[in-house]
């Protein structure tokens, strides 16, 4: 994105919530998938590929769709679990289009037939955003269940390429597939597609981060790579002392969840954004419209841990209210895992700026700054 584009981008969002405008949307089309990932936030214990008596049907979502489009929603992505396991996929996908979205799919890849690939060509959304989970079958198996998924999402991909759908690899990185990531990120390179990668995981919905806590980087580990990939971000020093004045007086929620974006989970529950259990409205009972004015409400009434509004670590803390929620249970409870990274975040971030600015060999610092911020 050019930097006229970013600033026309940011101005939009800011005006946007200012005004409560739902620019930004997610709608997930089920909890059901063909993997069983152990880190999935969304799965549901039990979930198979039949349909789930609970899941809205294709009429539910297009009509939702246009509410939201009728109240501003210019960008929105169709999501799942595995979304293209709805039989009905391709008759919501093509309402979503035709009301004219700027449309994201996130997939897996793993369905994605010659048949499908053709067909979606022909109204193909702003991107495909395939998740690899691996650079092997062997990590595939381990971490998502599947024999053969590496070579099944690397099919599907190439099947899109192929008939110039556009493409982004994603990643998400825990200790199962950590000596893969470089290779995923390779993968990507050959292909010229963009990369995006997260090390954060935040546990399921349901059931908390208990049962896949194990499988989390450790903060070193997060950061070393980032700062593998130092190239990737932009090389402008960052202001701490700055972000430190200006973060100190912000609420519980001063990211664009239930501002200027919602989502609305399989259940048909209108969320501030993908990770929240609650709060929530309901946008079939009351309308779209209603739901989003009590919903920008409810996120006012959440609280914030008394210990985060005076710590002077809380400029490198990746801490907010959901991931709080999934950690402890709780709004306004501290978590030590995230504690933990924001203290690693802050050496790595001062030794790059400081220690090695002269350092021979090393990084410009103002490279590693930038980096070692996001």
């Amino acid at each position: 994105m050019n930097r006229s584009l970013q600033q026309l981008h940011s101005e939009l969002q800011k005006e946007a919530a200012r005004e409560g405008i739902p620019i930004f949307g997610g709608f997930e089309l089920t909890a059901r998938c063909n993997l069983s990932c152990k880190m999935c936030y969304v799965k549901q214990k039990g979930a198979d590929a039949k349909p789930c008596e609970q899941e809205l049907t294709a009429r539910q979502w297009i009509d939702l769709g246009q509410a939201a489009a009728g109240q501003g929603t210019l960008t929105a992505f169709l999501t799942g679990g595995e979304p293209l396991l709805r039989a009905d996929f391709q008759e919501i996908y093509d309402a979503f289009c035709r009301m004219g979205f700027r449309l994201t799919l996130f997939t897996n890849g793993t369905l994605i037939t010659e048949e499908f690939a053709k067909w979606i060509s022909k109204i193909p959304p702003s991107t495909v955003d395939i998740t690899l989970y691996g650079a092997s079958d062997h990590t595939y198996f381990n971490l998502c269940g599947m024999k053969d998924g590496f070579q099944k999402a690397i099919d599907g991909m190439e099947r899109l390429l192929q008939y110039g759908v556009n493409v982004r690899v994603k990643t998400t990185i825990v200790k199962t597939n950590l000596q893969d990531y470089k290779a995923i990120k390779s993968i990507a390179e050959s292909y010229h597609l963009e990369f995006l990668s997260n090390t954060l995981i935040h546990g399921n919905r349901e059931e908390g981060i208990q049962k896949c806590a194990e499988l989390r980087l450790s903060p070193e580990e997060m950061y070393q790579i980032n700062l593998d990939t130092l190239d990737e971000y932009d090389r402008s020093p960052i202001d701490f002392q700055k972000r430190k004045d200006w973060i100190k007086n912000l609420p519980p929620m001063s990211c664009t969840a239930g501002r200027c974006a919602f989502f609305i989970n399989w259940e048909g529950k209108l969320t501030p954004c993908p990770l929240f259990v609650a709060p929530y409205t309901d946008p079939l009972s009351c309308g779209f419209p209603e739901a989003w004015r009590l919903l920008r409400e409810k996120i006012n009434e959440i609280p914030a841990p008394v210990k985060c509004k005076t710590c002077d670590k809380r400029v490198f803390c990746p801490v907010c209210p959901p991931r709080l929620y999934l950690e402890t249970g709780k709004f306004n409870e501290t978590s030590e895992y995230l504690c933990l990274i924001a203290k690693t975040k802050e050496q790595t971030a001062t030794r790059y700026q400081y220690g090695n600015k002269f350092g021979k060999g090393d990084h410009d610092h103002e490279k590693s700054i930038s980096k070692a911020s996001h």
